[in-house]
């Protein structure tokens, strides 16, 4: 009898032992989910923050001693994302600040350099062209790689899958590959404004291009407003990014 109180006693510590265990695991998980949130938000905030000046490389240190575990392996994994994924596009804006991208349609720009057969404006298209699609191309790299890496990440399966579903979801509906794609378009339309500029006689009156027929006018102005309509679906497409990242955060 004693013996069977004693193994009902063993059976009955063993579960609530585990149970006790479960318990603790769990209460532990949420703290660091918790504290993951609270990670992610300031380290994000942070990072954003620090995005917005693209003249300089973005710095962060993704590391954090108040995670532990998966939630840190997560998030030093989402952060060197973000991170990847800003200094790309910071890398681009500028290499087309150094190609003086900004000073395409400076008027005194253009008039010297009509005298030179517009060789500095070739050279700048030409440049332009190369970095946008070099960025382009890097922008599809750095997801594909980070949707790569994420299925080697040592971590729990759900944890695992949720971030894979949303790279997957990124890779699909790129924003940034949307902006480029805008940008493409002012990039068209540079180069048909600079083939009437070359191939036609203009001058400079009053800080402006006027050109000696009506016609090249109206397709001048008409090329002009349809940069100036691009550029304000860009400043929309920023705006709505940074919301979604405000969302996330």
């Amino acid at each position: 009898m004693r013996r069977i109180v004693s193994v009902v006693i063993v059976i009955i510590l063993g579960i609530a032992s585990y149970l006790f265990y479960e318990h603790t695991t769990l209460k532990q998980q949420e703290a660091q989910r918790q504290m993951f949130d609270i990670v992610m938000s300031e380290k994000m905030r942070h990072l954003y923050e620090n995005a917005q000046d693209w003249s300089k490389p973005v710095s962060l240190d993704v590391h954090d001693e108040r995670l532990k575990g998966d939630y840190k392996i997560l998030s030093e994994f989402v952060l060197n994302y973000w991170l990847k994924n800003i200094e790309t596009r910071n890398t681009y804006l500028r290499d087309l600040a150094a190609a003086k991208w900004n000073y395409f349609l400076d008027i005194n720009r253009l008039d010297a350099d009509r005298k030179k057969n517009f060789v500095e404006t070739e050279q700048m298209l030409q440049a332009v062209r190369r970095i946008t699609t070099q960025y382009q191309k890097q922008n599809l790299v750095d997801k594909q790689e980070a949707l790569a890496k994420v299925k080697e990440l040592k971590i729990e399966q759900n944890l695992k899958q949720s971030m894979q579903e949303k790279l997957e979801k990124n890779l699909k509906l790129d924003q940034e590959s949307a902006l480029i794609l805008l940008e493409l378009k002012i990039l068209d339309k540079a180069e048909q404004m600079f083939v009437l500029l070359k191939e036609n006689d203009w001058h400079k009156e009053n800080g402006q291009i006027m050109f000696q027929k009506d016609t090249q006018v109206k397709q001048f102005n008409a090329l002009y407003q349809d940069v100036l309509n691009l550029n304000k679906e860009i400043e929309q497409k920023k705006k709505q990014n940074a919301e979604e990242i405000e969302e996330e955060l």
